[in-house]
């Protein structure tokens, strides 16, 4: 007696009936959702997807195929937006860093510069000004700071500013205030405190 002959096509189209009525992972839905975001949770969700996909016959390694190269041209943006310089962050510190005509850094001034004085002590970008023309501040120290860590912000600050009440000399009608690092400055190499009169009102000429 002859053993029983199974037809090809009937054994496929079995097999492929019972693939459609395996469950989709959920973990492979992810993946592409994560992956057509640029979501860092897609390779992670893609690895649990095809361990599931494996192990328990679920559907969907298309769908992870699909998410992970979405995810992959997303880091290649990424990485030619860093390379470039045209990432969000550094547009907006690359327009933080470039002053306008005339202006300057408060911690570049030198002993004897003339300026608009922001209202307040701390660090400001100030405008230049000729002393024989209207201002209402005036560099008079610069004080080093040394190197190494920056330290403590309020401490400096009070530091700073006594070191410059001390150095200031009798002016009437004035008031000292200084120019301090903040840790973004400190770290660029900006490690002084700059000393510097504001006058209550614009004046011409320089006190000393």
């Amino acid at each position: 007696m002859s053993a029983p002959q199974h037809d090809p096509e009937l054994f496929d189209e079995l097999m492929r009936t019972e693939l459609r009525q395996q469950p989709v992972s959920g973990y492979a839905i992810a993946t592409l959702v994560f992956g057509l975001l640029g979501g860092l949770l897609a390779p992670v969700c893609g690895a649990v997807a095809i361990s599931r996909i494996r192990k328990q016959r679920q559907r969907g390694l298309v769908l992870v195929v699909c998410g992970l190269v979405a995810f992959t041209a997303w880091l290649g943006v990424f990485a030619y937006g860093i390379s470039t310089g045209r990432m969000w962050w550094q547009q907006r510190q690359a327009a933080q860093e470039r002053l306008p005509e005339g202006a300057a850094h408060g911690l570049d001034l030198a002993a004897g510069d003339c300026f608009w004085a922001p209202a307040a002590s701390g660090e400001a970008d100030v405008f230049r000004r000729p002393c024989t023309a209207g201002h209402t501040g005036e560099a008079f120290e610069v004080l080093p700071l040394g190197e190494g860590p920056m330290p403590d912000v309020l401490e400096l600050y009070r530091t700073a500013l006594a070191r410059c009440e001390a150095g200031a000399g009798s002016v009437p009608g004035v008031r000292v205030q200084v120019m301090t690092p903040t840790s973004h400055s400190w770290g660029q190499g900006k490690h002084r405190a700059v000393c510097y009169y504001h006058f209550a009102a614009e004046t011409t000429g320089p006190v000393r």
